[in-house]
């Protein structure tokens, strides 16, 4: 019921009561998934999550435990690793993993703001997936080492110049998915 593209193994064996709660900076976040938790199965058309922090602290393990223990209980989910996800773009298995991505149930963008940035993965990857999770009222979850507005930032910048409308086109999708919070 979770499906895995370019994760660690040691994800698929997290769960909520594994999360680290002694620390009091991760009470809101750890809140805010546990209520999750609960609303998602009684209304499959919430928000999800833009979960940002430093490195290392427990973003993308907090998602997978809420989306293990979901799973458990018969819920579907994906979880991809944003930058090698979009690596892959020109392979011949891309366009299935695709369509899969934008029509999961529940989607986990990990570290996204940590690719290299294109305007082909912005605007016919990355753009398209948002808005189709968005008109179908999917929850989709982030983890990202950036607040949402140095991602815009970042996802403005490419090889191909600034496109700041394009990049904050991307944010107004994020926002309108998410809930943020701060790991």
């Amino acid at each position: 019921r979770l499906t895995y593209y370019n994760t660690p193994v040691a994800l698929q064996e997290a769960t909520m009561s594994k999360i680290n709660k002694n620390d009091k900076n991760r009470f809101d976040a750890i809140l805010w998934v546990n209520n999750f938790y609960k609303e998602y199965k009684k209304d499959n058309n919430i928000k999800g999550l833009y979960l940002h922090g430093n490195f290392g602290c427990g973003k993308t393990y907090m998602v997978a435990a809420l989306f293990n223990d979901l799973a458990r209980e018969g819920y579907e989910s994906t979880i991809i690793f944003w930058p090698e996800f979009i690596r892959n773009v020109f392979s011949d298995e891309f366009n299935a993993r695709y369509e899969q991505v934008k029509n999961t149930p529940l989607l986990l963008i990990d570290d996204i703001g940590a690719e290299q940035v294109t305007s082909y993965n912005r605007d016919e990857i990355l753009c398209p997936l948002l808005q189709h999770r968005m008109d179908e009222k999917l929850p989709t979850f982030f983890t990202s080492n950036l607040t949402l507005e140095q991602l815009e930032e970042l996802l403005a910048d490419t090889k191909q110049g600034v496109d700041s409308v394009k990049a904050a086109r991307i944010i107004a999708r994020i926002k309108q998915l998410t809930d943020t919070k701060e790991l």
